[in-house]
């Protein structure tokens, strides 16, 4: 499944706690906890996170267009590709409900 336009730029915390992508995954899949267990995994495994919020004198952020480097690897464009089809559909459709895409 090809990502949605825009999600790129999302780190795997903002998915994990930001988008309600529970109510999009089947039954079967055993809950939302496994996928959001695997997006705060993504974060755990990045090795060039996105800077946190601060005054940008110790390598943070100040404002969030300072978070759209996307050469960070804890964004949606680096683990996309690691999430299976029913993960990818249920991250995709709760980012388009969000976004009205």
């Amino acid at each position: 499944m090809e990502m949605p336009p825009g999600l790129e730029f999302r780190t795997a915390d903002e998915v994990a706690e930001c988008l309600d992508y529970g109510r999009h995954l089947p039954a079967e899949y055993g809950g939302w906890e496994k996928l959001y267990g695997r997006l705060w995994g993504f974060l755990a495994e990045a090795s060039n996170p996105t800077p946190l919020g601060g005054d940008g004198s110790d390598g943070t952020v100040e404002y969030p267009c300072g978070r759209h480097d996307l050469d960070c690897d804890d964004k949606a464009r680096h683990w996309w590709a690691k999430l299976d089809p029913v993960e990818q559909r249920a991250v995709a459709e709760a980012y388009r409900s969000e976004t009205d895409g």
